[in-house]
């Protein structure tokens, strides 16, 4: 029956272990689609007049050829394509199924994404579904479970429909990087150093900020996923969420992933918002925000001093800071640090700074105030086998001097 329930256990493991890796790479496929259609957008030799697209195929490698294929299919990339904050109306399959019927004959002969010639098949320049087609396929990808990491390598074709040429192609590697546990996952130090920090942060917010609708961006660094959640809770706490309308992107469907990469993008070059695209963006605040007060935050999370700085589990390996359990307490004080540098920029206005809020969280644990539990913290093998070791020396230095008298 115990081994029964061992191998249920194992297969769980491998399930969920499976269902993590798909996901991971469903994202860097998000990636890619948006660095795609990014690219498509600002190429040249894309006309004006390619606005309509249709993802035809993804082709996929030969079993083996890949570390993983979890994640990657004609949906995964399909939809991601149509999140994407851009001037391209991506035509999916869900939604004109039965205009498919042409370009799914049309590619049903082709048998991989090399072989395909555009100038054998005239009869493309009769789609009405479309002004372009998409063919792609990916190359390889890698998840890194150990790092939490995945990327995914696609190389993708644009054919126009009028003259069945191909007018862009590009090799694309799309990336996803874990942005750490969440808040459930941390520790007790973490925790209470981050809860600190934002209520720290929340505190130095300026009154200028009020009446803005602020997109959250996924914060960067270590425990930068905690944060974000740490953050809203404090700006709740302080009565803030009706002066400052805070949009968690980090967490939502894949428009809302879509649309952080797109501000994210658009802030670090300073690069205004296109009309079309702002109509959008303002739509998200379903009219909550007045006077065109939009704005993103962006931020790092680093985590300070620490003491004892790691721990080990009975293994002898560290334990990770955020997550994992610390030693026993000791007489001496438990220090955990979190520094929060957060950064508002108006999305109407390039992206200027409004607002940077430097905010500090130093959680200390003061271990015991009696003798007894100070004498107690000492209580470790290590110190157990010491003391041993030194009553052996004492009892045999005296036997020694016994016999020399």
């Amino acid at each position: 029956m115990k081994m029964k329930t061992l191998l249920f256990a194992i297969a769980a493991a491998l399930s969920l272990s499976a269902v993590a890796g798909e996901r991971e790479i469903s994202y860097a496929m998000e990636d890619a689609a948006f660095q795609a259609a990014m690219r498509m957008d600002a190429d040249a030799r894309v006309g004006k007049d390619v606005t309509r697209i249709a993802l035809v195929k993804l082709w996929l490698p030969a079993a083996g050829e890949s570390t993983s294929l979890a994640g990657c299919s004609t949906a995964v990339l399909e939809s991601a394509l149509g999140a994407v904050p851009c001037r391209f109306d991506f035509v999916l399959h869900e939604n004109r199924s039965e205009q498919w019927t042409l370009i799914d004959q049309v590619f049903d002969q082709a048998a991989d994404f090399e072989s395909y010639d555009p100038a054998t098949h005239p009869e493309l320049n009769k789609l009405q579904l479309c002004d372009a087609i998409l063919l792609a396929k990916v190359i390889d990808a890698v998840d890194d479970k150990e790092k939490s990491t995945a990327s995914v390598r696609v190389a993708f074709k644009l054919i126009a429909v009028k003259t069945a040429k191909q007018v862009w192609s590009a090799v694309i590697e799309g990336q996803y990087t874990d942005g750490g546990p969440d808040n459930q996952a941390l520790n007790i130090f973490a925790r209470r150093a981050m809860e600190l920090a934002a209520a720290d942060a929340v505190a130095k917010l300026p009154a200028s900020l009020d009446g803005y609708g602020v997109f959250l961006l996924p914060l960067e660094g270590e425990g930068g996923r905690a944060m974000t959640q740490v953050f809203l809770n404090a700006l709740t706490a302080a009565g803030k969420q009706d002066l400052i309308r805070i949009y968690d992107l980090p967490n939502g469907s894949a428009s809302d992933r879509m649309l952080a990469r797109f501000l994210r993008e658009r802030a670090g070059a300073g690069r205004a918002v296109d009309s079309s695209i702002l109509r959008k963006i303002e739509s998200r605040s379903a009219g909550s925000v007045q006077g065109g007060k939009l704005a993103i935050l962006t931020g790092m999370v680093t985590a300070g001093r620490i003491f004892p700085e790691t721990a080990v589990d009975p293994t002898g390996r560290p334990v990770d800071r955020l997550t994992g359990s610390y030693t026993p307490g000791r007489p001496n004080p438990t220090l955990f640090e979190i520094v929060a540098d957060l950064k508002f920029r108006d999305i109407n206005d390039n992206f200027r700074v409004l607002a940077a809020v430097s905010a500090n969280g130093a959680y200390r644990h003061e271990v015991g105030g009696d003798v007894v539990e100070q004498l107690r913290s000492f209580v470790t093998v290590r110190n157990i086998a010491v003391v041993i070791v030194i009553l052996f020396l004492i009892w045999f230095i005296g036997k020694f001097c016994l016999r020399v008298r």
